[in-house]
């Protein structure tokens, strides 16, 4: 802090001294009533969400209250039926008088209710006075006599709910007709889950949590938030009996009892949700207060512009010296330290202007004279090279070949010097590199074969003189001489094309595989590889860094050396 303190009241120039105040005086006042705003908002939507989750929780409540009513009713209608019980306690066994009265009084109600109420998927009912299936309905008790809720009626007579394996169903006693005292069976009406849950299923404010247990804390439906860990402490919490309503930790949680089956419904939401509400007010608040503070600061940044003016001026002029650029026209008549600086400025861009011009042009002369020091390195020892081939193939053939091998070399020469000039155009280049192929298919016999890959769009764009003609004697000299001493057919292979603003010359050949190693000795080692090294070097005086020689093995073997330049060239001059 103290070290700011003291930048500010030291080294921070006037604007920014400005700036800052500036800053400083509105962007306080404005967070401290944002922070406060936020949190007033925070607290009271709180209580909201917390009201509407209580009424939520109330209306599902509701809704399932009557969806379980109806079939409460239902069911205590459908086991009141004074016939069918008379029939049933008095026939004791007298499964065609019961089958009578079934298909004449109870099924055509019992179908009634199945089709025209959708919640309802079926009715059963358990008697002990039957022994075996009688119509649609009718069911003797067997091994359901062992079941909970069969068990539930033999002492009580009201309806009971029950969840159990994905099923819902309500069970109620079947008295005698007579004494309404005596159970004489169980009437088991089975509903539809999904249309019963269909209030609390729909429900989806605020990504909200639901859980719903019945009388012995067992879950019937649930649904969480997402995070499962924390979902489950709330879900245990629920069955465990320790939520109540109101605020449990990072939730908000409610419930409402269902009177009709003694169920428990539980809804909650998470408070994250909530905030995340609050986010979206906030970022719009923020987004308010950002363009009123980028419109303070243009404000600001003219205010001070106006008031540093001179010496903002004087700024400018001094990083364009520190960018390079000493061709500077300042304004130094004024007497005042501002004046006394410009003033000074001036005179010291004009010296380094003339020891600038001084320096770089004897930078110049140095760099033309290694070109030519290169150059003269590379053609002697290629007219060596050529005249040795026609000297041999005169002595070996006695023909007159050696006519069109001197047509090709006086041709060859006659592009490669170039009128003395260093630079050429793409395509002189390539017709030098035609014309030594040429010369060395008919000193080896035609023994190998060539192909050019060339883009002629690319034919007169500038280049340096005889650039790629070793490259090409390497691999002729390394490549196809050994290919004559093995099986197979020489192939040269002479690539041009474009990429990323670069011309890419592509050299390969199909003979002995070349380790890596080598390649990279070749191209870094000076006064090996045929000139390779020389090329590097004349690459990097015209071109600069990304451009260069490369060496590679192909997929297929192929040695492939990669000359990569740029498609603008400068010619350095003395």
């Amino acid at each position: 802090m103290k070290r700011l303190l003291n930048w500010y009241y030291g080294s921070a120039s006037i604007r920014k001294k400005l700036v800052i105040s500036y800053l400083l005086l509105i962007t306080v006042p404005i967070l401290v009533l944002g922070v406060y705003s936020f949190s007033v908002s925070k607290r009271n939507m709180e209580r909201q969400t917390e009201e509407t989750i209580r009424n939520n929780v109330r209306l599902m409540a509701s809704d399932l209250e009557t969806s379980l009513k109806r079939e409460n009713d239902n069911i205590k209608y459908l086991s009141y039926n004074a016939k069918f019980r008379q029939v049933l306690k008095n026939s004791r066994g007298n499964q065609v008088e019961v089958a009578q009265v079934l298909n004449e009084v109870v099924e055509p109600i019992f179908w009634y209710f199945i089709t025209s109420d959708n919640n309802m998927k079926g009715i059963e009912i358990y008697t002990p006075y039957v022994s075996q299936e009688v119509g649609s309905f009718l069911k003797p008790v067997g091994d359901s006599s062992e079941e909970s809720w069969y068990q539930y009626h033999q002492k009580n007579f009201g309806t009971l709910w029950t969840f159990e394996n994905g099923s819902m169903f309500a069970t109620r006693t079947v008295l005698d007709a007579q004494t309404a005292s005596e159970p004489i069976g169980v009437l088991k009406l089975t509903v539809h889950p999904a249309s019963v849950l269909e209030p609390i299923s729909n429900n989806t404010f605020l990504n909200n949590g639901i859980l719903l247990t019945d009388t012995e804390g067992k879950t019937i439906y649930s649904r969480q938030t997402g995070a499962e860990p924390a979902d489950q402490a709330v879900l245990a919490g629920a069955e465990a009996g320790n939520l109540a309503d109101g605020d449990q930790g990072e939730y908000i949680v409610m419930s409402e009892a269902i009177s009709t089956s003694g169920w428990r419904l539980y809804y909650y939401v998470t408070k994250s949700e909530i905030t995340g509400q609050l986010y979206e007010i906030l970022k719009s608040t923020l987004l308010i207060v950002g363009l009123c503070l980028a419109v303070s600061l243009f404000l600001i940044g003219i205010l001070s512009r106006v008031l540093s003016r001179r010496i903002l001026e004087l700024k400018e002029s001094a990083e364009k010296v520190a960018e390079g650029n000493f061709n500077l026209e300042l304004n130094h008549n004024d007497t005042d330290e501002i004046g006394i600086v410009s003033k000074s400025l001036q005179t010291m861009c004009d010296r380094l202007n003339e020891m600038i011009n001084r320096v770089y042009k004897a930078e110049l002369e140095k760099k033309a004279m290694e070109l030519k020091a290169l150059q003269a390195m590379i053609n002697p020892h290629f007219l060596y090279n050529c005249l040795s081939s026609i000297k041999w193939k005169a002595i070996r053939t006695g023909n007159d070949e050696i006519s069109d091998l001197t047509g090709l070399l006086a041709k060859f020469y006659r592009t490669s010097l170039n009128g003395g000039k260093q630079i050429t155009t793409v395509g002189s280049e390539l017709e030098n590199v035609k014309s030594y192929v040429e010369l060395q298919r008919m000193t080896h016999e035609n023994s190998f074969d060539v192909e050019y890959e060339l883009d002629e769009t690319l034919f007169e764009t500038s280049m340096p003189n005889f650039l790629l003609q070793p490259i090409v004697e390497n691999a002729i000299e390394h490549g196809m001489n050994y290919q004559e001493e093995i099986e197979g057919r020489g192939r040269l292979i002479v690539r041009l094309e474009e990429e990323d603003g670069h011309l890419i010359f592509s050299i390969l050949n199909n003979g002995p595989r070349v380790e890596l190693d080598r390649l990279e000795e070749i191209l870094n080692t000076p006064g090996r590889g045929y000139g390779i090294y020389n090329i590097e070097e004349r690459i990097r005086i015209y071109y600069g860094a990304g451009c260069g020689v490369y060496a590679s093995v192909t997929a297929d073997g192929y040695t492939c050396f990669t000359v990569r330049i740029g498609k603008e060239l400068k010619e350095l001059s003395v």
